[in-house]
């Protein structure tokens, strides 16, 4: 059964009155050039000093395109851009987060056919997170970064309860058995999350379950998903070697791994740079531990797209091609801002990360890493996993009773 797409299509018709600007008009650049107003998020003034720096670069390679970069925070770029993308203000420049490609797809533009006609060469970009950016067959964004999720954790704490660190094709059994270990004074082995990409790779390498068809439907009462968040709620619940959850708190997980309250967790390339920086412990890196049929996780990742409302798709391509040029993306990574999605790129990250056996991990969880599929209204899946899975992490409620609440509510109960 087709699943209704009216909750994302009411969104993307909406417009927020007065508050948008006029995005893809011709002039403002200079004699003869065009304007593309570029939509990004980004968490600071740092943050966003990085992409500005990437637009002016774009504007200097190409005379005749200027590019006018327009930021706001993560938590609120996907709310208004679905409104925008509904109304004349719509950016030409779409910033798109794989997981989120499926529920802003009907707003861009499909890029095959500019790629195609400019015999723009793909086969540098990873596999995983092309298809990550792709919906339905089409491509409607050039990726500029990916990540495989991979287990982090707190070398130091693995010293001191004497537990040898993790070492490639470890399994899940280990895993169990160290975190039970490294629960102690006060600490625990694991910091779970009903966060997406925390807890579903952890799912996929214990089950193999996925959250969805792949076509867009949710799939999150099979017996197998079941069953995998069981297992991944009991760490919690019953096994307790990771904390109770405090409420809806979705960076509480990966709070406890940097305060070194827990040992172990899981996260991606994006976060590592902030996380050796920040955290007062050496880090250590591991691929997700093994399940019955090996080591599986998922990856996700960012890239540049184009509105169809933008009058000007072919400069606007000429844009996104020079913000994912091997040079760019090697000068995002050199800012640590980006685990490029080129591989030719790739070799800037490493040199900038300087974290020891980071490539080894990468590149063995980027072996087996499909991309997250989802579905099209997938912030509200995920504000509602993280809503009712405090209560099944808690040990007050069953997974099978969560995931069907979470399937129910969203529409497809």
């Amino acid at each position: 059964m087709t699943r209704p797409r009216s909750a994302v299509r009411a969104a993307v018709s909406l417009v927020l009155a007065g508050t948008l600007v006029p995005a893809c008009g011709a002039g403002g650049g200079g004699s003869g050039s065009t304007t593309l107003t570029w939509s990004m998020w980004a968490g600071g003034s740092e943050e966003q000093k990085v992409w500005q720096q990437l637009a002016d670069r774009v504007s200097a390679a190409d005379p005749q395109v200027r590019i006018r970069l327009e930021t706001s925070p993560f938590n609120d770029y996907f709310t208004k851009l679905g409104a925008r993308l509904g109304g004349d203000g719509a950016p030409c420049i779409v910033s798109m987060q794989s997981l989120r490609t499926a529920g802003y797809a009907q707003g861009m533009r499909p890029l095959d056919d500019l790629i195609a006609k400019n015999k723009l060469d793909v086969s540098d970009f990873d596999k995983s997170i092309m298809q990550g950016l792709s919906f339905d067959g089409k491509q409607y964004a050039l990726p500029y970064d990916l990540g495989p999720v991979i287990l982090t954790y707190n070398k130091d704490l693995f010293r001191k309860a004497a537990v040898p660190e993790p070492k490639p094709g470890w399994t899940l059994a280990e895993f169990e058995s160290d975190a039970r270990r490294l629960t102690r004074d006060g600490k625990y082995g694991f910091a779970a999350s009903t966060m997406d990409l925390w807890m579903f790779p952890m799912v996929l390498t214990r089950t193999g379950a996925q959250p969805t068809d792949g076509a867009g439907d949710l799939r999150l009462t099979t017996p197998a998903m079941t069953a995998g968040v069981q297992w991944y709620a009991d760490l919690v619940a019953t096994k307790k070697v990771a904390p109770l959850l405090p409420g809806v708190d979705p960076p509480f997980a990966e709070t406890q791994f940097l305060n070194g309250q827990a040992a172990m967790g899981a996260n991606g390339p994006w976060a590592l740079l902030g996380l050796k920086k920040d955290a007062g412990f050496s880090l250590g890196l591991a691929t997700l531990p093994a399940g019955p049929k090996g080591t599986r996780t998922y990856s996700a990742g960012s890239g540049f797209g184009i509105s169809k409302a933008c009058p000007h798709p072919e400069q606007a391509f000429r844009a996104i091609t020079l913000m994912t040029s091997r040079r760019q993306l090697e000068r995002l990574a050199e800012v640590g801002r980006a685990y490029p999605s080129r591989k030719t790129a790739q070799h800037a990250w490493y040199e900038n990360a300087d974290i020891p056996g980071a490539r080894a991990v990468l590149e063995a969880a980027n072996a087996t890493a499909i991309p997250l599929r989802t579905t099209d209204d997938w912030d509200r899946v995920t504000k509602l996993l993280n809503q009712y899975g405090v209560s099944a992490f808690n040990g007050a409620t069953s997974a099978k009773q969560y995931l069907e609440q979470v399937q129910a509510q969203a529409g497809q109960g």
